[in-house]
């Protein structure tokens, strides 16, 4: 992984690096079961990648990049196959610009509008300190109350790395306002208690997490079949829960702390509720919206109406006259928009790979070549499952490794031809592994948040991070062979 402090010649270096490697591929010889417009989306993945890994460039640049090069290349390729009347650039921006009128986008984009409109409430601060006061001030019971806080905001907060953000100050804050050393390992494990707890939070729930409605947009466009929010929560929630009550037993077994009982945490906590007040009539808009909201993600199969409209107008109740909570004005500056902007140029990329069959002969020489294909299910789960754990240590953004990830396995499930074979299943469960990152900082923006506020080193991310991560795949292949199949997942 690339020090995100290297020198600028060196990201030069990496940029250079990356446009050969680009135009050779994109202008090689004809590769044999691979279309032209195939091998030039190929080499525009492949620069992409090299960005994503090398960070030379930022994400929302990269985007630009991807998002450029797809209409140059794919412009000036024939049609179909190797020769023939070129497509032209006007009619691959559309090809290009996919992405952003997908319906994963759509929930992304409202959810990080969402998650700006409960940060400019404050509502998450008072739910946060409600639950830690409910549970009390002893050690483990302040770590569990931070795990059912993030379990709790994933409804409310549609980004992980927006509860990042917002937990993340909440722990400084109770490090603080119980006076205990930022360096010490109840400080430490606390940090990193929100480092990883965010990313498993964000399995359960389809708008938890931006690879989540990616993968449900191409189960949609590609093997034709609608995954609903009720649905993903019903396969994967359960998954989510028992991952996450794993996890606090790793994290308050494994450490051994400087107190049972955090001195003085009573007062400061009832302190921190009394300085919040009473709840503004905005906390109250807000709540009410949100009920909504969830009530209506929940309702699909009733009322037909998908989760992304939804998520929609609730955006809309909370920006609107007499309903909102606040204007356009006082939430767009704390809008990610370089995730917004990522995230349509990362599905673009991939409805590419696949329209274009590169995602299907990629699949045939990577995982084919292993001998995927002729492998019991079980087997193949847990071949695919340690390929993308391999891949994902090498992207330092979720929602990078999701674009690179999800569309080859797609690719490969549909090259095998197999109806028998559980795709949709399949393809859900690859999204569940693209969460494991739980080493390393540098791996995801969520644990960098935390890890900026100087309390840990990564060597304690890493000690807590591989019993997690092994725990975390034993519960996976458990799931595998039984509440998965009982669901009709499998």
């Amino acid at each position: 992984m690339a020090d995100k402090k290297s020198s600028a010649p060196g990201k030069i270096l990496w940029i250079i690096i990356g446009l050969v490697i680009m135009l050779g591929l994109a202008f090689a010889p004809a590769i044999p079961g691979l279309s032209t417009a195939g091998q030039r989306v190929l080499a525009v993945l492949l620069f992409a990648v090299i960005m994503w890994v090398s960070e030379a460039v930022s994400y929302p640049v990269s985007a630009i990049a991807i998002i450029g090069f797809l209409i140059m290349f794919v412009g000036f390729a024939p049609v179909k196959g190797n020769e023939g009347a070129l497509l032209g650039t006007g009619k691959a921006i559309p090809l290009a610009l996919s992405g952003f009128i997908n319906s994963g986008w759509v929930l992304v984009a409202a959810g990080l509008f969402m998650a700006a409109c409960i940060l400019h409430t404050g509502l998450e601060k008072r739910i946060a300190l409600t639950i830690i006061n409910m549970v009390g001030t002893k050690t483990n019971n302040i770590f569990a109350g931070m795990i059912m806080v993030t379990l709790v905001l994933t409804f409310l907060i549609p980004s992980i790395t927006a509860r990042s953000a917002t937990l993340t100050p909440i722990a400084m804050g109770l490090i603080a306002a119980f006076n205990v050393d930022k360096r010490s390992v109840f400080a430490r494990q606390l940090l990193i208690c929100v480092a990883i707890i965010t990313s498993i939070s964000g399995i359960g729930v389809l708008s938890g997490g931006a690879p989540n409605p990616v993968a449900a947009a191409f189960v949609a466009n590609s093997l034709k079949t609608t995954i609903s929010w009720g649905q993903w929560f019903l396969y994967s929630e359960p998954f989510c829960l028992v991952f996450s009550l794993a996890f606090y037993f790793i994290i308050t077994r494994v450490n051994k702390f400087e107190f049972d009982e955090v001195p003085g945490g009573k007062a400061a906590l009832s302190k921190a509720l009394h300085d919040l007040g009473s709840m503004s009539d905005k906390e109250k808009k807000i709540s009410v919206i949100f009920v909504f909201t969830i009530l209506g993600w929940a309702t699909e199969s009733f009322h037909h109406v998908d989760a992304n409209t939804v998520a929609i107008f609730s955006v809309l109740f909370m920006l609107a006259p007499y309903t909102g909570i606040a204007t356009f004005k006082d939430v767009v500056n704390k809008v990610d928009w370089g995730t917004i902007l990522l995230f349509g140029a990362g599905i673009s990329l991939g409805e590419m790979l696949l329209s274009s069959g590169a995602a299907v002969w990629l699949a045939k020489v990577s995982l084919g070549a292993l001998g995927v294909g002729n492998m019991p299910l079980s087997l193949m789960i847990i071949v695919i499952t340690a390929c993308i754990l391999i891949l994902r240590l090498a992207f330092a953004s979720i929602t990078a490794a999701t674009a690179a990830v999800v569309p080859t396995v797609v690719g490969f499930l549909l090259s095998l031809n197999n109806p028998s074979l559980p795709m949709v299943g399949m393809t859900m469960l690859s999204t569940y592994a693209v969460y494991y990152a739980f080493f390393l900082p540098v791996n995801s923006p969520q644990a960098m948040i935390a890890y900026a506020t100087d309390t840990f080193e990564t060597k304690d991310m890493i000690r807590i991070g591989i019993p997690t991560t092994i725990v975390g795949l034993i519960i996976f292949f458990v799931f595998v062979f039984t509440y998965w199949q009982w669901v009709g997942m499998l």
